[in-house]
């Protein structure tokens, strides 16, 4: 039997569960573990415990089944929860990961506790970007055979094909200004760029490639799009630069439109509204003056703005979210009206410090979780007796497995079972 000092109220621990700790568990703990577990199938708590000891031991799959266990008896264990998502992290099962933080996001605790939680998020979707781009060419065959999201578009980087360094993070620019202004078609369904991003990594295209109808098509087939958009932008003779786009069709490598523009780099925008304008034309597509008036919306009219958000893109698709959130803010700046700018630096600053929450950081946060004021007061009543107390801490709990977990330990006058319901009764 231990004591454990909680919030002031010195409680007598029925049971004996495990007491989670960093670093490797040898063979005999992880018997001990299992045997633990085996014995307690039904005690969310010590599922819970023994869930992160083996989440701390680098067993992922076993404390996915034991945490899987816990939020099936108890959903409001929050602890429970967030391991769980640690632990199938753990395995790359990152479409579990996800749903297991989002259901711990949605329980009623702590402001602090649902930011970590949304860290983690932002960090792991990332990850899972990466790794559908890995399942998109693993699977290439049967993915070239699926059906296409009707009136979808993936807008590939465009390729830069000229010898100033300054202008190659365009690439990343240009492919932003389509997505922005295609996204306001409602007709149309606009891959995002990440997404995109990360199958042009895993399939390291040159820049010859990325403009090949062929190998677009490829591209886009992976992605599933209905249609890719392929640019080019080039240095031409007076120091102008010419622009040339080629909507194609992801099944049969056709091509559908092209587009082209040349000026200045300070008309860069006016280029790409009369590159736009030229492919919607040549796709037949009739636009309401709403549509027209929305298109001609310009992000920022200072150039030099525009480029240092190209290069936050680029900084971003690196990985570099700090050097990113210096870049948006620049343009931000440099324009206070750049409002794309300005969300992409507050959302850089976040994934960065997202990026560096590891693991084994967030299960300690997690584990130095208090327990909450009503399960102190819980624990007291019980102790000294009081049903009146207990009884009106019962009828407020609104879990009802909890709730029916709890009345039957107070039928029973059995504290140990009610003791063990303390970290899932909620803060008033």
């Amino acid at each position: 039997m231990r004591r454990i000092l909680w919030g002031g109220v010195l409680v007598v621990a029925a049971g004996c569960a495990p007491q989670v700790r960093g670093g490797a568990v040898n063979p005999t703990e992880l018997s001990e573990l299992e045997a633990r577990r085996a014995a307690n199938p039904n005690n969310p708590r010590t599922l819970t415990s023994v869930g992160v000891a083996f989440y701390r031991a680098g067993e992922y799959a076993k404390a996915k089944d034991a945490l899987r266990a816990a939020v099936a008896i108890d959903p409001g264990d929050f602890t429970a929860a967030v391991h769980l998502g640690l632990a199938l992290e753990g395995l790359e099962d990152y479409d579990a990961a996800l749903a297991a933080y989002q259901s711990a996001g949605a329980l009623n605790v702590r402001k602090a506790d649902r930011l970590v939680v949304e860290e983690r998020l932002l960090a792991l979707t990332r990850q899972r970007l990466m790794q559908m781009a890995r399942r998109a060419v693993n699977d290439e065959r049967s993915l070239s055979n699926a059906p296409a999201l009707r009136n979808s578009i993936a807008v590939l980087p465009w390729t830069y094909v000229g010898a100033n360094p300054e202008l190659k993070p365009l690439e990343r620019g240009l492919a932003h200004l389509l997505v922005s202004d295609l996204a306001k078609l409602p007709r149309f369904t606009l891959l995002e760029r990440e997404r995109i991003q990360a199958l042009s990594d895993e399939l390291a295209l040159s820049a010859a490639d990325r403009t090949a109808p062929g190998t677009a098509a490829r591209s886009g087939r992976l992605l599933g799009a209905e249609q890719v958009v392929a640019g080019v932008f080039r240095d031409i003779d007076g120091g102008r630069l010419r622009l040339d786009a080629t909507v194609i069709a992801a099944a049969t490598s056709e091509v559908r439109a092209t587009g082209s523009a040349s000026d200045r780099l300070e008309q860069l925008f006016v280029m790409e509204k009369a590159l736009l304008f030229d492919l919607l034309d040549r796709m037949a597509v009739s636009l309401t003056p709403a549509e027209r008036r929305a298109l001609s919306e310009r992000p920022t009219a200072d150039i030099q703005s525009f480029l240092a958000f190209s290069r936050g893109l680029e900084a971003e698709d690196r990985g570099d979210f700090s050097g990113a959130a210096v870049f948006f803010q620049q343009a931000a700046t440099r324009d206070p009206a750049f409002n794309a700018a300005k969300a992409r630096a507050a959302r850089s600053v976040k994934v960065g410090a997202a990026t560096k929450l590891t693991g084994a950081r967030i299960s300690a946060m997690v584990q130095k979780r208090g327990p909450t004021m009503r399960g102190a007061q819980l624990a007291a009543a019980l102790q000294s007796i009081a049903p009146s107390m207990a009884g009106r801490l019962y009828r407020l709990q609104k879990s009802p497995p909890v709730r029916s977990r709890l009345a039957e330990a107070l039928r029973q006058d059995d504290a140990g079972r009610a003791l063990d319901l303390l970290p899932v009764i909620p803060r008033p």
